[in-house]
Order: C-alpha cells, then sequence, then structure tokens
C-alpha cells in the first residue's frame, strides 16, 4: 500500500524552485556575515592609527564604517543572483565568445554592480580620511580651491571597476561550477562511492582560493595604479574637474580660479601607494565575496541531511516540477536531489515507485522522461533537430469528377499581363523598331545587339548567383583572416566544437547530464527489489534505446572530430564513461527481462555493442595482418568450394550406378556444409577480417 509521502494531493505541489531559494538564503547568510568581517578588516586598515583601540572595536567608529564597506560587497552579491548560471562557457572561439558577451544583459549588469560598488567603497573611504575632502582650505592671501586627491582617487576606482569586470566575465564568476567525477571500479553499499560531485570542504576550498585571489588582486591594483595617472593626466583630468566642480560649487564657496586645473597633476608616490592600498582591499573584497557566494551555493542540495523536497507536503510532486523546471540552475539541482535519492534514500525510492495513482500518471514514468530528454538534447544538439512530422490538413481536397467542359478563364482582362517569354523578350521593342522605323536598310545595330547580348546574360545567369558571390568573398575573407597573426581569435577548435555540442552552449552543464543518466540507472536497478507494482519495469526499453543511441552517438562524433593532444574534453569523456557504465549495469541487472519486457533483439544486441569500450588503435590489426588474413580466408574458400564440388559430383556418378555397385561410403549422405555452409564461412571471416 502507499504510503501518505506518496499519495497525491488534491491541491498542486508547490514549486521545487521555493526550497532550492530557502535554501539559498541560508547559504547567502553565511556567506555575508564573513563578507561583514572582511568589510571590518577594511575598515582596519584604511582608518587612522591614532587610536588603536577603536580601529578595530566593532560597537564604535570601526564597526560603522564596516557596514559601510560592506555594502560593496552586497552590490556584488545582487551581481551574482541576477547571473547566475551554471557551468562553463562552452564557445568555440574567442570571437564566438567576445560576440556573445560583447552586447548582453550580463555585461552591462556586471559593469553597472562594480562600478556601483567600486563608487560606494570611494565614498566610504573619503569620508573615513581627513586629508581627502572636497576642497583645500586656503588661507586669507589664497583662496579655496578643488582638491584634486579624491578626484584621483574616484578615477582610479573606476577603472579597477572596469578592469575587474572584464576579468570577471572572462573567468566566469558568476557561473556554478560542479565538478564531475567518474565512477570507480569499487563501490560501496548504497552507492556512497559513485558519487559524481566530490567537494572539498568550505574551509579548504577557500585555503585554495586565497592565494590567487590574493595575486590577483594586487596584479589589477598594481597596473591599474600605472595606467589611471596617464588617463588623468592625458584624457579624463578636465572632464573630472568640471564633474566635481558643479557638485561643489552649491556646498562650498569657491572662485573663479578654481574653473580649469592648474599645473601638473603631481599627487606624489606615497599617495600612490595608499591609492595601491585601497584599490589592492577593493579588489580583494570583490574576490573573496564572488568565493564565497559560489562555495556556498554550490553545495549539495540537502538540509540536516534530508533531500530539500522532503519538507513538502508533496514531496515527490515538488521534486517532478523541479525536474521539469525552465531554468537551469532548479533543474540541475532537482536532478542532483534525484541521484542523492537514488543513490543513499531507501524508503524515499519507495514511495516514488509507489506512486501511480496521479492523474498524469505514474510518478516515475514521469521522471524518467524528464531524465531521457536531457540525453534527447545531446543528440539533438550534434545531429540537428529531428524533422517535424507534417500535421494533416483539416480541409482536404476532394478530387472532382471529370469535367465535360473545359474551365473558363477567371483572370480578370484587366489585370496586367505576366512577363513575357524569352522569346518574346528577344524581340522587344529595339527589334520591333527594325520594321516599323522610316529607315528600315538602316537599323539601329549596336543597340540591338546589346540589347540581345543583356537579355541573354539575364536568362543565362542562375537564381541567387549574386548572393553566391558575396558569400563566397565572405568565405574567402574568413580564410584569409584565420591564417594572418590574428587568427587565433577566430579559429575554433575540434575540442571546443565537442565540449559545445555534447555539454550545450554557450555554458556547458555536465554535472545535470550525469545527474540525469546516474538517478535513471540507478533507480531502475533498485526497482527490482523496490517496485512493488512493478510500474518502473515498462520504462526500462525506451532507457535501454535512448542511452545506446546517445552513447553511439557521442563517440562517433568525438571520433568524427578527434581533439588535439594537449585539448581538453574530460567532461565529455566522463559522460561517456557513465554512459557506458549505467547501460552495462542495466543490461547485467535486467538481463532477463529484456526480451520480455519489450526490447527487440536488435536492440538488444546494438546495446551489448555499445557497452564493448572502442578498440585502441595499438588494438586495431595491421594492414599487413589484414592482407593475410584474406590470403588465408580466399585460399580455404578455394578449398571449400573444391571439396564441395567433388561431393557433389560424387554423388552424381553414385546415383547413376546401379544399387549393388554404388559405394558403400554413402557419399551422398556424408555431412558437408554446401553453398549455405560456404557463405556462413564467408561471413564469419569477414567479421574477423574486419
Amino acid at each position: 500500500m502507499a504510503t501518505s509521502a506518496a499519495t497525491p494531493t488534491l491541491s498542486p505541489p508547490r514549486p521545487y524552485r521555493r526550497f532550492l531559494n530557502s535554501a539559498f538564503h541560508t547559504r547567502f547568510v553565511h556567506a555575508a556575515l564573513l563578507c561583514l568581517l572582511i568589510a571590518l578588516n577594511n575598515a582596519f586598515w584604511l582608518a587612522s592609527k591614532r587610536d588603536l583601540f577603536w580601529s578595530w572595536f566593532p560597537f564604535g567608529p570601526a564597526g560603522l564604517k564596516a557596514l559601510l564597506f560592506f555594502m560593496s560587497s552586497l552590490f556584488v552579491f545582487m551581481l551574482q543572483v541576477a547571473t547566475l548560471k551554471v557551468g562553463r562557457q562552452t564557445t568555440t572561439s574567442s570571437f564566438a565568445a567576445l560576440r556573445t558577451n560583447a552586447l548582453s544583459g550580463t555585461t552591462f549588469q556586471t559593469v553597472f554592480w562594480y562600478v556601483a560598488s567600486a563608487w560606494w567603497f570611494t565614498e566610504a573611504y573619503i569620508w573615513s580620511s581627513p586629508d581627502l575632502g572636497w576642497i583645500t582650505r586656503g588661507s586669507h592671501n589664497t583662496p579655496d580651491m578643488l582638491n584634486e586627491k579624491p578626484i584621483f582617487f574616484r578615477l582610479y576606482a573606476l577603472t579597477l571597476a572596469f578592469a575587474y569586470a572584464g576579468s570577471h566575465l572572462y573567468r566566469g564568476n558568476s557561473s556554478l561550477i560542479i565538478p564531475v567525477s567518474k565512477r570507480p571500479a569499487k563501490q560501496n553499499q548504497e552507492g556512497t562511492a559513485s558519487t559524481p560531485h566530490m567537494f572539498a570542504p568550505i574551509q579548504t576550498q577557500l585555503q585554495q582560493r586565497a592565494v590567487s585571489a590574493t595575486v590577483r588582486s594586487a596584479t589589477i591594483a598594481g597596473s591599474c595604479i600605472v595606467v589611471a595617472p596617464f588617463l588623468n593626466g592625458i584624457l579624463l583630468r578636465n572632464t573630472f574637474w568640471q564633474l566635481h566642480l558643479v557638485l561643489a560649487k552649491p556646498f562650498f564657496n569657491l572662485s573663479r580660479a578654481n574653473a580649469h586645473p592648474i599645473g601638473h597633476p603631481y599627487l606624489g608616490p606615497p599617495y600612490l601607494a595608499k591609492c595601491m592600498i585601497a584599490g589592492f582591499l577593493l579588489i580583494l573584497t570583490w574576490e573573496f565575496t564572488s568565493s564565497l557566494f559560489l562555495v556556498f551555493f554550490n553545495q549539495e542540495p540537502t538540509k540536516k541531511g534530508f533531500p530539500l523536497s522532503a519538507k513538502s507536503k508533496d514531496p515527490n510532486g515538488t521534486l517532478l516540477n523541479g525536474l521539469r523546471a525552465k531554468r537551469d540552475v532548479v533543474r540541475t539541482f532537482a536532478f542532483w536531489e534525484l541521484a542523492i535519492i537514488a543513490q543513499k534514500d531507501k524508503e524515499r525510492r519507495k514511495t516514488i515507485f509507489e506512486d501511480i495513482e496521479r492523474p498524469t500518471g505514474p510518478l516515475w514514468s514521469q521522471m524518467s522522461d524528464a531524465g531521457l530528454a536531457v540525453l534527447r538534447d545531446i543528440d539533438a544538439r550534434i545531429l540537428g533537430p529531428p524533422p517535424k512530422a507534417q500535421q494533416p490538413t483539416t480541409n482536404a481536397t476532394v478530387k472532382d469528377l471529370p469535367r465535360i467542359v473545359p474551365e473558363l478563364q477567371t483572370q480578370s482582362i484587366l489585370q496586367a499581363q505576366s512577363k513575357p517569354k524569352m522569346s518574346e523578350s528577344l524581340v522587344s521593342s529595339p527589334l520591333r523598331q527594325i520594321g516599323s522605323s522610316q529607315q528600315p536598310w538602316r537599323p539601329p545595330i549596336d543597340k540591338t545587339t546589346k540589347a540581345m547580348e543583356n537579355k541573354l546574360l539575364e536568362y543565362a545567369r542562375p537564381p541567387g548567383a549574386e548572393q553566391a558571390q558575396s558569400q563566397s568573398l565572405v568565405e574567402q575573407w574568413m580564410a584569409a583572416l584565420r591564417k594572418s597573426p590574428v587568427g587565433w581569435f577566430f579559429l575554433s577548435t575540434n575540442a571546443a566544437r565537442i565540449n559545445a555540442a555534447v555539454l550545450g552552449s554557450p555554458n556547458g552543464n555536465a554535472a545535470l547530464i550525469v545527474d540525469a543518466i546516474d538517478s535513471i540507472t540507478q533507480m531502475l536497478v533498485a526497482s527490482l527489489s523496490e517496485d512493488t507494482y512493478g510500474k518502473a519495469t515498462p520504462t526500462v526499453p525506451e532507457t535501454v534505446r535512448t542511452l545506446t543511441r546517445t552513447l553511439t552517438i557521442v563517440e562517433g562524433y568525438v571520433a568524427r572530430n578527434k581533439p588535439d593532444n594537449n585539448a581538453s574534453i574530460e567532461e565529455v569523456e566522463i559522460i561517456i564513461e557513465r554512459l557506458r557504465s549505467g547501460l552495462r549495469e542495466l543490461l547485467a541487472a535486467f538481463q532477463l527481462y529484456l526480451l520480455d519486457v519489450g526490447l527487440g533483439i536488435a536492440d538488444l544486441n546494438q546495446a551489448k555493442k555499445a557497452v564493448e569500450p572502442p578498440k585502441s588503435e595499438e588494438q586495431q590489426p595491421k594492414p599487413a595482418e589484414k592482407a593475410a588474413r584474406r590470403q588465408l580466408f580466399a585460399k580455404e574458400s578455394r578449398e571449400e568450394d573444391s571439396s564441395n564440388q567433388q561431393r557433389r559430383d560424387g554423388r552424381k556418378e553414385n546415383r547413376r550406378l546401379e544399387p549393388s555397385q554404388r559405394s558403400s561410403e554413402n557419399l551422398w549422405r556424408q555431412p558437408s556444409r554446401g553453398a549455405n555452409g560456404a557463405q556462413e564461412r564467408r561471413r564469419e571471416m569477414e567479421q574477423v577480417i574486419s
């Protein structure tokens, strides 16, 4: 009898994204608390050291400054949530990546939020530094002047924002990269050893990222401190001065001497070093904020050891909604949760198999369809979308009876005539003028010849010739560009094409594919002992066919587009290995039932052939060995044909003799393979040779 968890409720199940968002909120709070400690560290290093105690004590000026610096991290969190994706970028070339990201909404959001974060950090730093006021107070002999130090620091922070925004887009800091691993040779009970996603502890991951983040922060801050003085002195000094002057006039009494900057902007090495330290802390804040976000969000979808959907009134329906979700993030975590259930949660597996009373059908059939759809998407990316079936027309044409009277012309007599034929056009106006001219013995020969040439060329030109010519010019131009020194920017490698086709583009989600394969295969294997009603067994044939087809297509595509030695298709190889091991596991578990549940012999043979790993080049027979096998096969075939011919001649001769004269050997009863046997022998040898 089905348990209460498997019984469908009257109200629709809650969306899976609500439980996922609740888990994300908890992880966000943990990451934000650590970012608050980073902001307190910034407040300590950027504050005055006149009072050592109040420079770090959180319940005082240092705490207030830390809250202001924390807003810079909060802006980065907003960016990460708005542009969150799953998987690495899989564009085929650098030009394709630039074309995809240059004018996308993600690029504009990235630049906007980093500029906002840099501006807020700048204002908080200027507010806490007494020597970075808006104006420099003059004496009774000199007027007040705009202070150029905060102007330069704002320009420097803006340079840092644009530089790090480019680094953010190039490295894909808004992408959750869920690692996938190969299936180990030995598995423990409940499949704990076959977990496809292996993570180090959060503390270990942060320590691994700390060194590279520090080096990257120092590099970007040092590069921008070199570029910013040139930008300020050559291009943007007057613009930033005028902007600050407009904002400062309502609050300060500035003379006309401040209309333009005077002299050269000499800031001094000590101030540049101070700016570089502040810029380094700003970049380091961005680095750790992105790292904390990705590390905390990139955890398995469990809460206190239970799947996220376990808190729902209808956990199975909620999980099914997640498997069918449109957002890639929600669907990825839903399949991840299903893989965890298939590996560890026996009671939850039973409730899935026993949930057969839903209006849309048994629950496992719907989950299996959602998982197989992920594999069919791979087939469609490699082979192209399947052809659309022709829909039958509602208004079917009825065959008319034979007509006695020909059909009347329906064209209006006032309608313009159609285009004349070639024969009529050649004798158009220039030719007709010969007979209608007053001097027919002096026809316009030049005009007539020119008109005939133009008409002949017009009819001789094939349709689309101009378009084909323009396309050929574009292809020639692109070929010459690829051969140029900057051709690497436009070239696409075989490895990039394989990753884009198998994993998806512009971001490849290997974790979704691996979890779909593992969850389906392990659930079906578990159904042998846990499926009470036997509703999961009918889904085995289609699963075997889909796994076989996808494995064959992916392996064939990789074989046709062999990547270079240094190119990496590690995730594609893991997917191939998971497909093969999953298919092998299904064939081993259901070997006694495959033909009974509806899997054809041809499909079974094809699946067994796909399970066998492809032979390497060393295992393939050499040309000399193939030639020797062919010669041996031909020799054996000739000998067998001659022996068969001798037997046939002996039988004929034996039939002509009297019964008393026939040979006691009884040749006509000797076992012989005959023609059919020879053909079978040839086929066997051909298979061995090939």
